[in-house]
């Protein structure tokens, strides 16, 4: 690494390192349909935590965060005003945050909760034969499984929607059903939407359809959300509540709290790896690259960006001999080199090396 004027006198400078790989990748979401006519499944483990690192990017910017920080209170509401709260999406989640909204919290809240589509239900949707009302049918969730993790954890919910006619044990056999022990089925005789409609009515929320969402907005420390038709409203909080997919669509200021991109993915080689294929081009060790992980994780979308970098010294093995932490060069002008390759490749290594450069140049300052 030092010039080549100075490897015939410094021979010492020039410890050997091991080369290795490293890419880096920057992988897409890929979210499947959802098929109307089957309960489809959506991966979006990569999304909710790139949501959560960019929410909590955009949370240290945000003019309330800030406040609070330099030891300033965000702007309270006024005394007595009603927090207004918005949840977007009718299905299981949303009804259920506003029905327990309503029950958990002293505080009065205004709950609206808007949803895009004409009826509640979301996923658990449940349509009439238009010829004969009677006559029903599910379209998303057929019936509900209660597994022995859930059965105690949730016990509450399952008895109160028992006791209210809304569930009942599920007794009909179903060709291809898969039961594990301690499993237990329910099915909702009125439709599985009536589980929907049973939360929403116990949170005595305002209930809006065709209400589609379109941009979030920061307006004086309330959020400011605008739909496709009708004129944009303000809210002290959001929940959002429908599909990862769809809230990646918002427009406005939400957009600096989540990314549309999935996690970076860094792929580093083993050290023999790097020796054997020191010389060799980057695309060509890029294509191995990707190929061994193709093998490793089948199915990984292809990244949008990559970049491969080749670490010719990577890893001191044997660092200059008598030179702990630092080697003096000059004294007259006063010339020092420092670094892992006079200790050893790791945090502390470099940490020690800063010190004992420190301390020689106290010696000439």
């Amino acid at each position: 690494m030092a010039p080549a004027g100075f490897r015939s006198q410094l021979p010492a400078l020039t410890p050997r390192r091991k080369p290795r790989f490293a890419a880096r990748l920057a992988c897409p979401l890929r979210s499947p349909p959802l098929c109307p006519l089957q309960a489809g499944r959506q991966d979006c483990s990569g999304t909710a935590r790139g949501l959560e690192r960019g929410a909590r990017r955009a949370l240290a910017r945000s003019p309330a965060a800030s406040s609070r920080t330099a030891g300033r209170p965000a702007s309270p509401r006024k005394h007595g005003a009603m927090a207004r709260v918005l949840i977007v999406g009718a299905g299981l989640t949303g009804s259920l945050c506003a029905a327990l909204l309503r029950k958990e919290t002293a505080q009065s809240l205004h709950i609206s909760v808007w949803d895009k589509a004409g009826d509640s239900g979301g996923r658990m949707t449940t349509v009439s034969n238009p010829h004969n009302p009677q006559s029903t049918v599910d379209l998303g969730a057929q019936y509900i499984t209660r597994t022995p993790h859930y059965a105690k954890k949730h016990q509450s919910f399952y008895d109160e929607l028992l006791a209210h006619g809304i569930l009942e044990p599920l007794i009909s056999p179903i060709e291809g059903m898969v039961m594990k022990e301690g499993d237990c089925n329910f099915v909702a005789p009125q439709g599985v939407s009536s589980i929907i409609k049973h939360y929403l009515k116990e949170s005595g929320a305002d209930i809006c359809f065709r209400q589609c969402v379109t941009h979030i907005n920061l307006r004086n420390d309330k959020w400011e959300v605008s739909k496709e038709t009708g004129s944009a409203e303000q809210f002290d909080i959001v929940v959002l509540t429908m599909p990862v997919p769809q809230i990646l669509q918002l427009q406005g200021d939400i957009m600096n709290l989540s990314s549309e991109i999935g996690p970076s993915l860094v792929i580093h080689t083993s050290v023999p790896f790097g020796v054997a294929h020191l010389e060799h081009t980057i695309e060509s060790v890029q294509e191995l690259i990707f190929q061994q992980l193709e093998i490793i994780l089948p199915g990984l979308p292809r990244p949008v960006a990559t970049r491969c970098q080749k670490w010719r010294h990577s890893q001191v093995t044997n660092a200059a001999a008598n030179s702990p932490g630092q080697m003096t060069l000059h004294l007259h002008p006063f010339l020092v080199c420092g670094g892992d390759g006079f200790t050893q490749s790791s945090f502390d290594g470099c940490v020690a090396s800063a010190l004992r450069v420190l301390e020689v140049l106290k010696h000439h300052i």
